[in-house]
């Protein structure tokens, strides 16, 4: 992975919190992460988010990370910077299956913030704004439904 000059000078002296096949996540410091992708895969997820955060209706836009900026290629993305973990609860698991309902209910099949065989709630992808509402992360897989048919 080739990590250009600009974004190495950004995360220099900075902490790695969270690394996955796609992308590699640091904390800048100032209230925001810089998600910077690994090959083609991340581009896709960067831009993914992109784009179901910038068409997304607020309904939905206000459980999503906020994206302040991304690179020409969307090889690296600057997301607010979300601390405050998800709860273990049973009140908590009610509200996720509740917002799963309504990313489904206006068009976006919100994968990865449930495990698929157990139904408990990805903690790695879920944290909570100072309200305590529940905000994704993690979204670049997440899917748009167009006219009965899956668009990614």
């Amino acid at each position: 992975m080739i990590i250009r000059y600009k974004i190495r000078k950004k995360i220099k002296g900075k902490k790695k919190i969270g690394s996955g096949a796609r992308r590699l996540v640091y904390d800048l410091g100032n209230g925001t992460v810089i998600k910077i992708a690994k090959p083609k895969g991340g581009i896709r997820s960067n831009k993914k988010e992109f784009v179901v955060y910038k068409s997304s209706t607020y309904k939905i836009k206000k459980h999503l990370g906020k994206i302040k900026k991304h690179g020409r290629r969307y090889d690296w993305l600057i997301m607010k910077k979300y601390s405050k973990k998800f709860p273990k609860s049973k009140k908590y698991k009610r509200k996720l299956y509740k917002l799963k309902k309504l990313f489904k209910k206006n068009g976006v099949i919100p994968y990865e913030i449930m495990r698929r065989r157990t139904g408990k709630p990805n903690f790695q992808n879920l944290r909570l704004n100072k309200k305590g509402k529940i905000i994704v992360i993690d979204y670049g897989n997440f899917k748009f439904i167009r006219n009965n048919r899956l668009s990614s």
